[in-house]
């Protein structure tokens, strides 16, 4: 089952192979995923909050969360609710962590409202991690594996995920919305899952 565990600005859900943990930064909380236990070979993974500069004007990483509170919600089930504002839009996120008898699955619903008509969103994260065999500008699963388990970002519904080369030996991962025509609250999946798979130790895309 995973432990809760709370000490002075840091809040994580603790399973047998994998950590998610919320770090408070002042403004907001980041959140990282950190081996533990049994998957000792998947890198280190952290969100990006505030601008990614790139060609044109900055874009939002992440949403900026401001407000944490830990749950349990079933036998072998923690949940992480949180939320925030941005730009006067209130964001909530959930972060269902579960243990399954091969490996944990992290699912991740955010929720951002009012949303302009068109608008889209996304959660950014950093990967240290070489390219490998990632191919660049497509939506699709995004797999990491290593010779006896592996590590997959993949979209949910409506939700799309990219990925690309970011220097320093970093990869960035995006999880983002479609376009919102309505102009309405509007929620968007992704989920990580950590596996016990024989493979090869390299970041890919599977369709």
């Amino acid at each position: 089952m995973p432990a809760i565990e709370a000490s002075s600005g840091v809040e994580s859900i603790i399973t047998p192979c994998i950590r998610l943990q919320f770090s408070w930064m002042g403004e907001h909380w980041k959140h990282e995923l950190i081996s533990d236990g049994g998957c000792q070979a998947i890198p280190r993974i952290w969100s990006v909050e505030g601008q990614i500069k790139r060609e044109g004007p900055g874009e939002a990483a992440s949403p900026a969360f401001e407000r944490i509170k830990m749950t349990r919600d079933r036998p072998g089930v923690a949940v992480a609710h949180l939320s925030g504002r941005s730009e006067q839009r209130r964001i909530e996120g959930t972060f269902t962590v579960e243990e399954k008898p091969d490996g944990v699955v992290i699912d991740v619903a955010v929720t951002h409202s009012p949303a302009e008509a068109g608008e889209t969103f996304c959660v950014t994260y950093l990967v240290e991690a070489s390219d490998g065999e990632l191919k660049v500008g497509e939506a699709a699963t995004i797999t990491f594996h290593h010779p006896e388990t592996q590590l997959v970002f993949e979209a949910l519904g409506s939700t799309r995920v990219e990925a690309e080369e970011a220097g320093m030996g970093t990869i960035r991962l995006r999880a983002t919305s479609e376009p919102d025509t309505a102009g309405e609250s509007h929620t968007f999946h992704y989920r990580w899952r950590w596996v016990q798979a024989p493979a090869h130790q390299v970041w890919d895309r599977t369709a």
